[in-house]
């Protein structure tokens, strides 16, 4: 028994050596392979560089009872990162997302108990195997070492994807009463009188943020709205981009 958890030991640290001198990491924005180290996480300088970030545009004006902050304008590389995330598997982007939505957090001394994601159907989770934003809030719960909790929120009425509204108003009524807490999450009636943070990927309207948030407030939750990028074009631009990509 012994000899095998030696070997077993040492195929691991063979496994860990060979890794660092034959893995080469690469950009998960250009997929260029890199050198390490990197700037940040997953990013090579020059993409880093070129990132369209809203630097001193981070809380956004909008209609909702809560504070909102995002950290990119949805342009130039964001639509094909969030939409490759969303719909190809490239989770790997959310890796590379997370860190910097953390500096946002940060330059704002933002704090919550919990990161809450804006959750799917699990008839919409079922067609695409997994949720992007849970994944998005994983990375981050790592980055801000604060715990994500994707089972207190519940999207528990099918919709129809938001993309294909035409109009806010539809946005809005597609959304009505989508959302509910689950009585038997265990972080029910511990987050009550606490702050969350509500995570999505992009707001377009704001109506998912919205909706997804009215649950929480109404359990006395106090919310702060995360989302990794947003901008003034950003409806049409989310269409356009999808066609593109």
């Amino acid at each position: 028994m012994n000899s095998r958890r030696r070997f077993r030991k040492a195929l691991s640290f063979a496994q860990k050596t060979l890794g660092r001198f034959y893995y080469v990491p690469y950009c998960a924005v250009c997929d260029e392979a890199v050198h390490p180290p990197l700037p940040s996480p997953f990013v090579c300088k020059d993409c880093l560089s070129v990132l369209p970030f809203r630097m001193g545009a981070e809380r956004i004006e909008w209609e909702g009872p809560f504070p909102l902050y995002a950290t990119f304008f949805y342009k130039d590389a964001l639509p094909k990162l969030l939409i490759s995330m969303k719909f190809a598997g490239r989770t790997d982007r959310a890796q590379a997302l997370a860190p910097l939505m953390a500096r946002t957090i940060r330059r704002h001394r933002l704090t919550a108990d919990a990161i809450i994601p804006v959750p799917l159907h699990r008839r919409r989770k079922a067609e695409r195997g997994y949720n992007q934003v849970s994944v998005l809030a994983d990375c981050l719960a790592s980055s801000v070492d604060t715990p994500a909790v994707d089972s207190l929120l519940v999207r528990h009425r099918f919709t129809e994807r938001q993309s294909e509204a035409h109009s806010v108003k539809e946005r809005h009524l597609h959304l009505q009463d989508a959302f509910r807490l689950d009585p038997l999450c265990p972080a029910a009636v511990p987050l009550g009188g606490r702050t969350v943070f509500l995570l999505d990927d992009v707001l377009t309207t704001g109506a998912t943020m919205a909706e997804a948030a009215r649950p929480l407030l109404e359990a006395g939750i106090h919310v702060t709205g995360l989302v990794a990028a947003t901008g003034k074009d950003r409806y049409q631009g989310f269409l356009t981009a999808a066609d593109q990509w």
